[in-house]
């Protein structure tokens, strides 16, 4: 029955959030194709955006929309540079499933809006820890995604990260970090993006820490998450369970 009421919230969060195609950088050498990959490929990488605790532990399905924002400002200054300042912003659809008690599943893509960026992973969560005298959780998280930029980046992302949660009524706060590696393809030829023509790949690992609150309200909920790499990835999440 809540339903309608959904389509239309996540319609509404839609419209405030989708943005225009971004520019690419061109002419990129090595050392800055490895900064574009800190920029696009952390900052696409799979987001918790919910409670933690694993949705094993409820009876359902999840379904929410995202709004994600990665900083493009040191991106524009890159290679052969571009106009576009400010931050790149994009929508993922989520979908989750408790597989039992303490094990979940999150799936995650970018609807066709022709802003140039296309997304997709999942991610598998562990609830191994619960005390029993205060609200805290400790989850295991494993990360896998996917992201195309304008087919010219293509960058594929993998992480483990271990994160404690309090929960306080209707309000969850969560907090941890891990590894991330990301693999960038850039393509070459003369539309490409590389400095010599040449399509080549890249590959980092960085650490990873985040912060982020949940907070229900009757079955609905709100996600607003941090993710800190070499820089600062910000993202928000409005979600329902049933």
């Amino acid at each position: 029955m809540h339903l309608s009421r959904l389509v239309f919230v996540l319609f509404f969060f839609s419209t405030l959030s989708a943005t225009a195609a971004y520019d690419l950088p061109k002419n990129l050498n090595k050392g800055e194709r490895q900064r574009a990959l800190e920029i696009l490929g952390f900052g696409s990488a799979a987001k918790i955006l919910d409670n933690p605790y694993p949705l094993g532990g409820y009876t359902g399905v999840e379904l929410g929309l995202a709004s994600e924002y990665i900083p493009a400002e040191d991106l524009s200054n890159l290679g052969s540079q571009t106009t576009d300042k400010g931050e790149i912003n994009y929508l993922t659809l989520t979908f989750g499933k408790g597989l039992y008690y303490n094990v979940d599943t999150h799936v995650y893509f970018t609807p066709a809006l022709g802003n140039g960026i296309q997304t997709y992973g999942g991610q598998v969560r562990w609830g191994f820890y619960e005390a029993s005298f205060f609200p805290l959780t400790l989850s295991a998280i494993l990360s896998g995604g996917g992201a195309n930029f304008s087919n010219l980046i293509n960058v594929n992302t993998l992480g483990v990260n271990l994160i404690a949660t309090v929960a306080m009524d209707n309000v969850a706060i969560y907090f941890g970090g891990g590894r991330v590696r990301a693999i960038g393809t850039f393509i070459g030829g003369t539309d490409g993006i590389t400095d010599d023509q040449n399509t080549v790949e890249e590959d980092i690992v960085q650490n990873h820490t985040v912060f982020g609150i949940n907070i229900d309200v009757s079955k609905f909920f709100l996600a607003l998450e941090i993710d800190r790499y070499a820089d600062s990835v910000y993202s928000g999440k409005l979600g329902y369970r049933f």
